[in-house]
């Protein structure tokens, strides 16, 4: 067999014959169940995948594939999970887990394979191939937030749909994902909101999926999914001092929250209804953290940002999270006490605090 550099580009039958072999050995493991663990810890198959379908450099950190090939494996991949489709769901995923979980307990090798696979989850929302997109969120869901992986595979899509020039208007391939694979975009919405990305295009895909009919779903999974959950509602609290800047860390409620207020009352503004819904509906086991808004309008004023708040909708929004019991009037008064705070804001507050409290 050619292991040349290339020759995985250069010899298709190569990477179809391993992924042939992959097929062969799932289909003698599945019985009507799910037997993952004795495929995945065949080492002949996995010394295989490493060096046949991936082939993973000598000092097994990373592909020895340039991008062109690649791109090209990565079609090979979308083209086997799509024709995985007609299958059992648990077989699927059993393919889905030998191919890229079966080195877990060797890093090196492991990063390599996830690696790849953040790249074939872009191409997968072009391809399409939406099958894969739903066997990701099954594994992030299984390893929960022991690692950071969700972060990084939602970073690397936003700065691919997202954060591109609107006239690629690249983020119209992630408008289909809420009815193909809605507990994928869970996992987009919870880590794709930042203040550099909420910008015309994110907030078009995400009016989107929380008002199609798939949104009740989509939330639902973010409520009962802890690290989506705490992601979506709950501060991060990440402190760093950096040239004596504060960065901060925060979750997607709060950046929410933070948009509606610059974006006020307009007929533009259409995350308005989205936003002040949660308040009544979120009834998850981790509360929703309105503090940290305030926390992110502080920080802005803190660095003299010239963004304008509507003073009114704050008011709401402040309204709004005293009812639902999200913010106490203690927490409240603490934060209006700082003696830090703009003036601007500050007086703001005052207004509210003297109006509300």
């Amino acid at each position: 067999m050619d292991r040349r550099v290339g020759s995985a580009l250069t010899a298709p039958g190569v990477t179809k014959g391993t992924t042939g072999t992959i097929t062969k050995f799932c289909g003698q493991q599945y019985c009507g169940k799910w037997r993952t663990g004795s495929v995945m810890r065949n080492n002949e198959l996995q010394h295989l995948i490493d060096n046949d379908l991936f082939c993973i450099s000598a000092d097994r950190r990373v592909s020895r594939l340039n991008s062109m090939q690649q791109l090209r494996l990565l079609q090979i991949l979308c083209d086997y999970f799509n024709e995985k489709e007609s299958i059992a769901r648990g077989h699927q995923y059993l393919f889905f887990e030998t191919v890229f979980c079966g080195r877990e307990g060797e890093s090196l090798l492991h990063e390599a394979r996830i690696s790849l696979l953040i790249k074939l989850c872009s191409l997968a929302i072009q391809y399409p191939c939406y099958l894969l997109l739903n066997h990701v969120s099954q594994w992030l869901h299984k390893i929960g937030s022991a690692k950071s992986y969700a972060q990084q595979f939602i970073s690397y899509l936003t700065d691919h749909f997202v954060m591109m020039p609107s006239e690629w208007n690249l983020h119209s391939y992630l408008i289909p994902l809420a009815d193909e694979a809605p507990e994928f975009v869970s996992y987009f919405i919870a880590y794709s909101v930042s203040k550099e990305a909420l910008k015309k295009e994110l907030i078009t895909v995400l009016t989107s999926w929380l008002t199609g009919r798939r949104s009740s779903r989509i939330i639902v999974f973010i409520k009962e999914t802890p690290a989506v959950a705490k992601q979506f509602a709950s501060s991060v609290n990440f402190y760093f001092l950096v040239l004596q800047f504060f960065l901060v860390l925060f979750e997607t409620f709060a950046h929410l929250v933070f948009y509606d207020c610059i974006m006020g009352g307009s007929p533009q503004n259409s995350m308005h209804g989205i936003t002040t819904i949660l308040y009544a509906d979120w009834d998850s086991s981790v509360p929703l953290n309105f503090l940290s808004a305030l926390e992110v309008l502080f920080i802005m004023m803190l660095n003299e940002d010239e963004t304008v708040f509507d003073e009114k909708i704050l008011r709401f929004h402040i309204h709004l999270a005293r009812k639902s019991k999200v913010l106490s009037s203690k927490e409240f008064f603490e934060f209006c006490s700082r003696p830090n705070l703009n003036a601007n804001i500050r007086s703001i507050l005052d207004m509210i605090k003297t109006q509300n409290f």
